[in-house]
């Protein structure tokens, strides 16, 4: 992940402090914000922009949390401050719009696949003159220049390092084109909830033509379905990147009167209703394995130590608030940063000793879902022992990715 991902949500775990709701509470702060927005720049009706924006916030699994409640606010200021610069030619917005735009970029890549166009289309469709161009550019170098300090500061080579691993790591998280036709279909299943009120936006030409503030939105909406696909991954919170804009065009055009009804989307509004029931039964459920999981005692058996995490589930490293022995934490980034390889990364790690390893539930029996590779299981029944698993216990052959062993290092 880009670095800035993780201040940010580094700063908003201190500021806020409840553990379970703490990235939705973050969630609906950022759609707020949003809506104020909307309301304030596009002068449209707060209420009906809160409706809009939490229906296409629940299609777009944008209460999960995910990077997008940081990205969408900074694209949306950073488009924002570019068109006010168009608008009053003004080159501190175009300043404050380029800086902007390098800070999201470092949050979220996708995001520069969704500024550059519309930095690109300003200036060849002559919006913003060369040197207003140049203002912008200056912004994102100076803004990069600052972000990326802390690296050549620290020294040996961290900087070289940093971008050579996110670009190993991109290359190999690129999907099939199998995913990528996958992904298609799903954005276009997506976007088809929204064909009335689409239709109803590029009917009037002058939303390429003639309204600044509307041309920008236009251009933002239609970058942000590219990125989507360009990301060749399915995820539902890509779709918010989408969706949160063509939110705005709705609530636009039940300003302007051209949306004359609210049932007009009412296919939006059921399926993200059977969608947020879903994901509530998955949060009851998730509750439930919690409980399972038992992080707080899991959190005094492991102390102040490191944990091995080998393929299991990441989120107890957070709800015990444990600290990986290996860099690379999520449950597949090991595979997809070594892909074949990654047997041996793993054995590298645990030829080093860690204290602990966390591996998923059964992951040693033969023919299951969550199966390690057997050199692996041997060394951690040579060297470790079992101190805790998680499992349903009413159905303990239930194997599911938030169920886990912990293991300890023998005599140590």
């Amino acid at each position: 992940k880009p670095y800035l991902v993780y201040v940010f949500y580094y700063i908003w775990c201190r500021i806020e402090f409840i553990l379970n709701g703490r990235f939705t509470i973050l969630a609906v702060l950022s759609m707020i914000l949003i809506c104020v927005i909307f309301n304030k720049f596009y002068k449209t009706r707060f209420f009906p922009t809160v409706f809009y924006v939490f229906f296409g916030g629940v299609l777009g699994s944008y209460f999960s949390g995910n990077t997008e409640v940081i990205q969408t606010p900074i694209i949306l200021f950073s488009i924002i401050f570019l068109t006010k610069g168009i608008e009053r030619k003004n080159y501190y917005y175009f300043l404050i719009s380029g800086i902007l735009s390098s800070v999201v970029v470092n949050v979220n890549y996708l995001s520069g696949c969704i500024l550059a166009p519309i930095f690109l289309y300003v200036i060849f469709s002559r919006m913003c003159t060369f040197y207003e161009f140049l203002t912008i550019v200056a912004g994102g170098v100076l803004s990069l220049t600052l972000i990326f300090l802390p690296f050549p500061i620290a020294g040996h080579g961290k900087l070289l390092a940093y971008f050579s691993m996110q670009h190993h790591f991109l290359k190999h998280y690129s999907a099939s084109l199998g995913e990528r036709l996958y992904t298609v279909q799903i954005v276009l299943a997506k976007i088809s909830f929204l064909y009335p009120a689409l239709l109803l936006w590029f009917k009037d030409k002058a939303v390429f033509w003639d309204n600044m503030r509307g041309r920008i939105l236009t251009l933002w909406f239609l970058c942000s379905v590219l990125a989507a696909i360009m990301s060749g991954h399915a995820y539902d919170h890509y779709s918010s990147l989408f969706l949160i804009p063509a939110m705005a065009m709705c609530a636009i055009l039940q300003k302007n009167g051209r949306l004359p009804s609210f049932w007009l989307m009412t296919p939006l509004y059921i399926y993200s209703s059977i969608y947020m029931i879903n994901t509530t039964i998955d949060n009851v459920n998730n509750m439930k394995s919690i409980k399972r999981e038992n992080p707080l005692a899991v959190s005094q058996i492991v102390g102040k130590r490191k944990v091995l995490n080998i393929r299991s589930d990441n989120s107890l490293y957070y709800l015990a608030n444990l600290e990986t022995f290996d860099p690379f934490l999520f449950i597949d980034h090991i595979d997809v940063y070594f892909g074949t390889q990654a047997d041996e990364h793993y054995m590298q790690d645990l030829r080093q000793k860690p204290d602990f390893v966390l591996m998923p539930y059964q992951s040693c029996t033969a023919n299951d879902i969550n199966h390690i590779e057997d050199n692996i299981c041997t060394w951690i029944k040579d060297n470790y022992h079992m101190v805790y698993k998680a499992y349903n216990h009413e159905h303990p052959l239930r194997v599911t990715s938030r169920y886990y062993q912990l293991y300890e290092i023998n005599n140590k």
